[in-house]
C-alpha cells in the first residue's frame, strides 16, 4: 500500500532538503502539515503536491 502521508524527515528526504528546513516549512503558515497527538507531524502527499504546484505558480508569476 502506498503511503498517504510523510513524516517530516521522510518529506525532507523526498524533497532533497535538510530536516531543519523541513521543520521550518511545516511550521510556516499555509503549509499542509497536520499535528497528530502531542508531537507527531505528518504531511499528506496530496497536500504537499498541491502546495508545490502553488509555489511553482507563484514563482512563475514573480519571474514573468
Amino acid at each position: 500500500m502506498e503511503k498517504l502521508a510523510y513524516s517530516v524527515p521522510e518529506m525532507a528526504t523526498a524533497l532533497g532538503i535538510g530536516k531543519n528546513t523541513a521543520y521550518e516549512l511545516v511550521n510556516s503558515k499555509g503549509f499542509p502539515a497536520l499535528k497528530v497527538g502531542e508531537r507527531r507531524i505528518i504531511v499528506p502527499l496530496a497536500g504537499l503536491e498541491r502546495w508545490l504546484m502553488e509555489q511553482e505558480r507563484i514563482r512563475g508569476e514573480q519571474d514573468g
